[in-house]
């Protein structure tokens, strides 16, 4: 296996070297007198540079070409099986004096690629196919039109045309063969035009190439029949707190096609970014865990699942997925929550401030009946909250307001004397309860208005029959509390323990604590081993809208 992938990546290789001095035989630099002895001698301008602009614009498509195949990407084998196949026939047409050692590497190259062909599996998106011969179809058709027309108002200047069917095949020579001098401009305007549609045509096919190539990262339209499948199965399956969050709008789907399941999922570079478990029945998680990782390997993904229980923890580890602890779920037992008690002494004294500066805790029931104002209210909170923030917030493992769509999500709010909201929680179900998830408040709102309204909430919940109350994730929190910690799981609490900085980890489980938790442990698992840096990478531009420059440069702004 291991040398099969060597002499792929050996072949792939020759083929960038082959890029580079098609690129290299464009250079200005051959013009210099005494580098004309070294292009004529190692590169050989005059036989496989046949036109600069030629050189140049194949040698940038091989490039693109030898990254796709890097990436496995099916329609870039056969691309490059044809290119080799016609190239070496005509390497043997024209023979030359490098002629026998550039045949042996094509016939090298088109040999590992065939017998290999099974390893460039990797789709690419039907739609983007569509599109790309669509876009290359119109441009093309466009610029013989125009350089018909074109040239043969230009005539004048342009000594070989005396009618349209001399400017459609001198367009042809143009764009076919890059013979320039087929039209002998001798004026000005008629070079700069010839140049013009030169650089038209070949930003067309480049920019074609590039869709033509792109791997399949399909992201259609989610129809509402399919999200209300999801919700079912979220409904039925949501053994995990954050497996409502696939109903929110930055995911996509994979449904099984062996059993009744999906899993809400991003893709972030190579990485197959799921939120929390698979959304399925435990029995059918092990035939759809095969499913997706089935998929993955087809098409060059990594997996890699955020936040995922123990529920399902040994079958990530048989399958060969890697797992490091990345925190622990603040989880609080409905039926013995209240108020007695030390460590109920800050949320106490919170509920009781509230209560007697006036502040009320009610329920929003948009679907039974909308409110205009409250909404509007709530709607100045979250971009009150967002500027705080320095305009970034995170997503896929923490949800929206979901006010456009509600579904099953509840909302919380503190209304104070003069009827003003103070502050909202959104909460989302699950089989075991709900998750606070969306917590925000105006900034010189009662001192206590979160945990006032968070209490209120789970008093209500208690009073459904609901079992827990969740409090969300302390990213971080006591990732080394074994003796077998991993090397990762031992940088994860480096950066916990030294470098906050903005994102607030110890911030963030002491807002949580406080409700005196039981505490969960939470995962991560990626496959294959070990964690690598593009996981990483993932792992934090999947959570990030605004992308992470932006939030680094906002952090060095807090900082100054």
């Amino acid at each position: 296996m291991k040398v099969k992938k060597y002499l792929q990546n050996a072949a792939i290789f020759l083929l960038a070297l082959m890029a580079l001095k098609n690129l290299a035989a464009a250079l200005p630099i051959r013009a210099v007198q005494r580098m004309e002895h070294f292009y004529n001698t190692v590169i050989d301008y005059n036989q496989t540079a046949v036109h600069v602009t030629l050189s140049f614009l194949t040698g940038v498509l091989m490039l693109l070409l030898v990254y796709r195949l890097y990436r496995r990407v099916r329609l870039a084998w056969f691309a490059e099986v044809l290119l080799l196949s016609v190239t070496t026939v005509l390497q043997l047409m024209r023979f030359h004096r490098f002629t026998v050692p550039i045949v042996v590497i094509d016939l090298f190259i088109l040999l590992v690629l065939l017998l290999t062909y099974r390893d460039f599996s990797r789709r690419t998106d039907r739609l983007t196919v569509k599109k790309a011969l669509g876009f290359v179809g119109v441009s093309l058709l466009l610029l013989f039109v125009n350089a018909t027309f074109g040239l043969f108002l230009l005539k004048k200047f342009l000594p070989d045309i005396q009618n349209l069917w001399d400017a459609f095949v001198d367009s042809f020579k143009l764009f076919c063969l890059l013979d320039t001098e087929v039209l002998q401009a001798v004026s000005p305007i008629a070079r700069v035009y010839v140049f013009s549609l030169t650089v038209i045509n070949w930003v067309c096919i480049v920019s074609a190439a590039a869709l033509l190539l792109k791997p399949l990262v399909y992201n259609p339209a989610i129809t509402r029949s399919e999200r209300m499948k999801v919700r079912e199965l979220v409904r039925l399956n949501s053994q995990n707190t954050v497996s409502y969050l696939a109903l929110e709008n930055d995911k996509r789907y994979f449904f099984s096609r062996l059993v009744e399941g999906v899993c809400a999922y991003t893709v972030t570079g190579e990485v197959f970014v799921v939120c929390g478990d698979p959304i399925c029945s435990e029995t059918d998680a092990g035939t759809f865990l095969k499913e997706i990782i089935f998929y993955c390997e087809e098409n060059g993904y990594k997996p890699m699942f955020l936040s995922v229980t123990d529920v399902f923890l040994e079958l990530y580890k048989s399958a060969g997925f890697g797992v490091v602890k990345v925190g622990e779920e603040g989880m609080i037992r409905l039926a013995d929550y209240g108020l007695a008690g030390g460590k109920m002494a800050k949320i106490r004294a919170a509920v009781n401030h509230c209560d007697k500066a006036g502040l009320t805790v009610k329920e929003y029931c948009p679907s039974v009946k909308r409110s205009t104002e409250i909404e509007r209210q709530i709607d100045g909170i979250s971009e009150e909250w967002l500027r705080t923030k320095g305009g970034y917030e995170l997503q896929f493992t923490v949800g929206d307001t979901g006010l456009e769509e509600p579904l099953d999500r509840r909302y919380f709010y503190a209304e104070d004397k003069v009827g003003r909201v103070q502050g909202f929680v959104v909460f989302l179900p699950n089989l075991r309860g709900y998750l606070a998830d969306v917590t925000r408040r105006v900034a010189d709102s009662e001192n206590g208005v979160i945990e006032t309204i968070i209490y209120r909430a789970f008093e209500k919940f208690r009073e459904e029959g609901a079992e827990w109350g969740s409090m969300g994730l302390a990213t971080l929190y006591n990732v080394t509390e074994s003796d077998k910690a991993t090397m990762t799981e031992k940088l994860f609490h480096y950066i916990y323990e030294n470098l906050d900085g903005g994102f607030c980890f110890k911030k963030l489980y002491k807002s949580k604590e406080k409700y005196n938790p039981v505490w969960e442990p939470r995962y991560l698992a990626f496959k294959p081993k070990p964690f690598l840096p593009q996981y990483a990478y993932a792992l934090v531009r999947c959570q990030i809208r605004s992308g992470i420059c932006r939030l680094l440069l906002c952090e060095f702004h807090k900082e100054k």
